[in-house]
């Protein structure tokens, strides 16, 4: 599905039509993270980008010097990442996206614990959700590491739970006015998005130990299980990239943590790492803190 700049907008704009006389809720300031290397929103929606067209997105700089230029991955045209949560049985499917819509887990703002890390928690009849983001570079990848704690609240089981994190990247369009990225699934942890001029390129991927599967989506599916079923739509459009994951019954009361993130570089080779997710171990130092939050918060549940 490739796109002029004009008909992309025009997209946005059917997409806005949809939701009728439905007026968006006020929004508060978005959190930004940087460090020199990535300049990155944090919305009010829980995604990544600064709800809706607004700069930033996620921007990034080969030199780590903070020039990030025009090239945002996330905000030309029709702004696209996300996350979904389905079940087996359809009760409890949520999703939240930056244009904001959906906007199913509602609008909170996020809080900034650092000038390289945010955090934000919404919730559904069935779901809550926290996100957590953190900036780090290794071995000339820059990541934005996340963490994400979904918890079932309502008062029974929830059988056949699905996650999917999801991006449309579009990191040629403000220099070269091409929304198409060559893509590629690497493997099922990973999948990246070039842009065929700039060379600047962003991965999604997984360490998890959990069932998972990376995919790119000419539809820029919103279904986890498109996802989970290997969906690879090609090499170079206007697509999505995204990784799936299959949480299984998820009891009442119960949490599960996913870590996940994107990688991103100046060519195809360093943000992917050579084709190979970065080392959980390396990574787990960026997580020092994540690991403390994520056990306080299941001690609270738990209580």
């Amino acid at each position: 599905m490739s796109f002029s700049i004009r008909s992309k907008r025009t997209l946005r704009l059917a997409m806005l039509g949809l939701l009728g006389s439905q007026a968006l809720p006020a929004l508060a300031t978005p959190v930004v993270i940087q460090n020199g290397y990535v300049q990155a929103g944090v919305s009010d929606y829980g995604t990544l980008g600064s709800d809706g067209n607004t700069s930033p997105g996620i921007l990034f700089d080969k030199t780590g010097t903070g020039s990030y230029g025009v090239n945002d991955f996330l905000t030309p045209g029709t702004p696209f990442e996300g996350f979904y949560v389905t079940t087996a049985t359809g009760v409890g499917n949520a999703g939240s996206n930056n244009t904001g819509y959906p906007a199913d887990f509602g609008t909170t703002s996020p809080t900034s614990s650092s000038g390289t890390s945010a955090s934000w928690s919404g919730a559904t009849r069935y779901f809550s959700i926290t996100n957590t983001y953190s900036l780090t570079t290794l071995s000339g990848q820059s990541v934005i590491a996340i963490n994400s704690v979904l918890t079932n609240t309502s008062d029974g089981t929830l059988s056949g739970v699905s996650f999917l994190r999801t991006l449309d990247p579009d990191p040629d369009v403000n220099a070269f006015g091409s929304y198409d990225t060559n893509n590629v699934v690497l493997s099922d942890n990973q999948a990246c998005g070039t842009g065929p001029s700039s060379g600047q390129t962003i991965c999604i991927y997984s360490f998890d130990t959990g069932i998972h599967k990376a995919g790119v989506s000419s539809s820029w599916s919103e279904d986890p299980a498109t996802y989970l079923a290997g969906v690879n739509s090609g090499p170079t459009g206007d697509y999505a990239i995204g990784i799936g994951f299959d949480l299984g019954d998820i009891a009442a009361g119960q949490s599960v943590s996913l870590s996940y993130g994107y990688s991103l570089g100046a060519t195809k080779e360093i943000a992917s790492g050579g084709g190979t997710v970065p080392e959980p171990a390396s990574l787990a130092l960026l997580g020092i803190g994540l690991v403390g939050l994520v056990a306080a918060r299941r001690r609270k549940q738990m209580a």
